[in-house]
């Protein structure tokens, strides 16, 4: 039984939902249920207590009347294990093939015995055993023009080098005995059959089965190395930006930080924002927390949020000089630098209004792994004076700004910053590819796409994808 949940019912509560669903299902299976003790197995631990429950709706109280008319015993069950309820809200179009059956035709046993005579090695076996060879005899076996292997008590038919008697075989002990992987494939063929390139044939064969590929995860490390971006050349040239949803909003309003990092000084500012902004905030937010002290960049990288793929900031973009570089969707490594920061943010964040301003100065003004030099002295050529300063010492001589030595040291430290930014980025890729492996798709190949990307695309729940 099946059947679509009424549209005013789709409002209610999960509870209200699941007990409609047994409230149904005994209505329609009364003639077999009244009168007889059963099991009511369901993965929603609340309605192990429907009995029981003291405040009802009238709705509810229908229902519970109906439902006392039953003797029955809930038991509970996790979701995972309850296969056989959820099979039947499942979209059909994205199902997976069920276990086939292959049946073995009538002209099978002719078919091999023919192709035989085309297989030079087959062929050669068999003229071996007709001229009585002993060290042939040993190990073959000719039965009514059927060729057999027989190792350790074991026989074993042997097939040809036919494609279609090959390919029937393997399905036979993949696809008809549940998709297994390699090893249980080549188990289940190694006890009924043989062929000198059977185990590479297996492989072959399991790693191209469709049924395989689209309904089992994937347990290979992931496709793709490393590639970071190139590395910006001066400061302020490139930003990286994002939005973190800090999930507590403030008593003003304020929900989201609104993230920008300089990609080559790494230097941020952190803007507080509401959950309701569109993009003309983050524009005007945009003009008034860098743009003002920086200037415009050349390039922007970011995610694909709504407010960063809209019309509006896409034509913004251009008229600024700006191009936009967007990361495709799942792939947040590809906005690294943003993402680093986020975590840093995350991490010191409590009443995060309040003290959002003293988090980005903490931030700039400590080194950075990558460039090993704090943002505040790569972008602002100067590393700004904090509360316990004072107790320190000046034990370095300060150059004016505008002078040859200034201008020398700043370049040079820019160069240092450089450098090390080099070997952290090999380091990293170095890392990341240990659990990586390298990609051959081609143009035009034709490749799988995760269920859950087709159903953020296409707006599918992720609980109704297979």
């Amino acid at each position: 039984m099946s059947k679509k949940m009424p549209s005013q019912k789709l409002a209610k509560s999960t509870y209200e939902k699941e007990l409609y669903a047994v409230y149904k299902a005994l209505t329609h299976w009364r003639h077999y249920l009244l009168g007889r003790f059963f099991i009511l197995r369901t993965d929603h631990q609340t309605l192990r207590w429907m009995r029981t429950q003291p405040v009802l709706s009238d709705a509810l109280k229908r229902w519970i009347e109906v439902i006392e008319q039953y003797e029955f015993e809930p038991q509970y069950i996790k979701g995972e294990y309850n296969k056989v309820a959820d099979a039947l809200s499942r979209r059909p179009d994205f199902s997976g093939a069920p276990i086939t059956e292959f049946g073995l035709a009538d002209n099978v046993t002719q078919s091999l015995v023919e192709v035989y005579r085309e297989d030079p090695f087959m062929a050669e076996i068999i003229r071996r055993l007709e001229a009585k060879d002993k060290v042939t005899s040993a190990e073959f076996e000719l039965v009514n023009g059927l060729l057999f292997l027989e190792k350790a008590g074991n026989k074993r038919l042997c097939v040809s080098n036919s494609e279609s008697l090959r390919s029937l075989f393997l399905g036979e002990c993949h696809d008809a005995t549940g998709h297994f992987r390699f090893k249980k494939t080549a188990a289940n063929l190694l006890q009924k059959f043989w062929w000198p390139t059977m185990m590479k044939n297996v492989k072959l064969y399991v790693e191209t089965c469709q049924v395989c590929q689209r309904d089992k995860p994937c347990t290979q490390a992931p496709l793709g190395l490393l590639k970071p971006l190139p590395i910006p050349e001066r400061p302020g040239e490139s930003l990286s930006m994002d939005f973190m949803d800090t999930l507590i909003t403030s008593k003003s309003g304020m929900r989201y930080i609104y993230v920008i990092v300089d990609r080559f000084s790494k230097y941020a500012r952190l803007v507080a924002m509401p959950e309701t902004a569109k993009t003309e905030y983050v524009i005007r937010m945009f003009k008034e927390n860098w743009v003002r002290d920086f200037g415009l960049p050349k390039s922007i990288v970011s995610d694909r949020d709504a407010r960063l793929t809209s019309q509006l900031w896409k034509a913004a973009a251009p008229e600024q000089g700006t191009q936009l570089q967007m990361t495709y969707g799942n792939h947040p490594e590809a906005n690294g630098q943003v993402e680093q920061l986020n975590r840093a943010v995350q991490h010191l964040l409590r009443h995060y209004i309040k003290k959002l301003a003293l988090i980005v100065i903490l931030y700039n003004n400590a080194v950075h792994s990558a460039t090993g030099v704090s943002p505040n002295g790569l972008l602002l050529t100067f590393k700004p004076r904090l509360p316990l300063d004072f107790l320190l010492l000046e034990n370095q001589t300060t150059v004016a700004p505008g002078t040859l030595e200034f201008a020398y040291r700043y370049e040079q430290k820019m160069q240092q910053a450089v450098e090390q930014m080099q070997k952290a980025q090999a380091a990293m890729i170095e890392s990341e590819n240990r659990h990586r492996r390298p990609s051959t798709f081609q143009v035009g190949d034709r490749v799988w796409v995760k269920s859950s990307e087709l159903g953020q695309e296409h707006g599918i729940s992720r609980k109704l994808m297979p």
